[in-house]
């Protein structure tokens, strides 16, 4: 195949946003002229690229294929232009990155590993996603954010989109349900504890919906923002817990989780990360390196613990 390498920017921001018109806003164009150039991809590559689906555009197999690497390609192409070379191991300096409790509790250890190694200089903050952590992002007190893709927040906070997240329901190794294809009526057999997280329990209200719609009236027994609490719970209880399966595997030995294949549950599974920080710093040497290095290192962790349970 012969490609036009002029294709390779909006190829790359459509790949990302899944999104004609944000693509065509990032480009400074018309959502026309993006697709058609949509089209001419589609040509290119023998694929569709981008499917609507459930009412909303997603990305087809080829299309997730690619955009790992066309990011790459376009990431190292624009840092062509950069006058210094940039070498993590000569950084001194602070650095606070904010995340979702849930999605800490798991990654976060990783995280500090990582760029302990590349950059032992660096003074890592880790904290809490709050309600301040948007006006943090844009005061620049927070330099990079994890939580999931997308928020309702400022336009100036930059969200990108990451690997997809996966929920199931933890609950203790001697449950009854263990072994069981779970559905949607245990959440009335079985109390429910949940985490209270902020920017996190909205994820929980397109299931209460459904439930609703079913007539399923669940039974919450517990709510708290400590996860110490609800593991012990858990651990003591049939409660069921709706979190990541990323986290449900690092709960502990006396804890493991339920998978379901029941269709109706299947929209309500999966939602992916979100990587974020200040618009202002888009061309950052340190925010590029940063983001670089923690969406990568969430993807080959998600591959490996994939391989791991196969």
């Amino acid at each position: 195949m012969s490609f036009n390498y002029n294709l390779l920017k909006p190829l790359s921001f459509l790949l990302e946003t899944q999104s004609i018109n944000e693509t065509a806003t990032r480009l400074n164009t018309s959502a026309s002229a993006v697709s058609r150039t949509l089209r001419t991809l589609r040509e290119e590559f023998q694929d569709e690229l981008l499917t609507r689906k459930n009412g909303k555009m997603a990305l087809t197999a080829k299309g997730i294929e690619l955009r790992k690497k066309v990011s790459q390609i376009v990431g190292e192409i624009e840092s062509l232009d950069e006058s210094d070379v940039f070498n993590p191991k000569t950084l001194n300096r602070d650095v606070t990155i904010a995340m979702n409790a849930s999605i800490a509790h798991w990654f976060a250890p990783i995280i500090i590993e990582h760029l302990t190694a590349l950059a032992p200089n660096l003074r890592l903050t880790i904290e809490d996603w709050s309600d301040s952590t948007p006006t943090h992002i844009s005061e620049h007190r927070v330099d990079y954010a994890i939580h999931y893709f997308p928020l309702d927040i400022s336009k100036n906070v930059v969200q990108k989109r990451g690997e997809r997240e996966y929920f199931v329901c933890a609950c203790r190794q001697q449950h009854p349900l263990v072994g069981v294809d779970f559905r949607l009526e245990y959440f009335e057999r079985y109390p429910l504890a949940v985490q209270i997280l902020k920017y996190f329990n909205e994820l929980q209200l397109p299931l209460l919906e459904l439930m609703k719609s079913l007539n399923i009236q669940p039974h919450v027994a517990l709510r708290t923002t400590h996860l110490g609490i609800l593991i012990k719970a858990l651990e003591n209880n049939d409660f069921l817990f709706p979190c990541s399966i990323h986290l449900a595997r690092v709960l502990g030995p006396k804890l493991t989780y339920l998978t379901s294949t029941m269709p109706e549950l299947e929209p309500l599974q999966q939602r992916e990360f979100g990587f974020l920080y200040d618009k202002t710093k888009s061309n950052d040497p340190f925010i590029t390196w940063l983001h670089g290095e923690i969406s990568q290192l969430m993807s080959h962790t998600i591959e490996q613990s994939e391989k791991a349970v196969q």
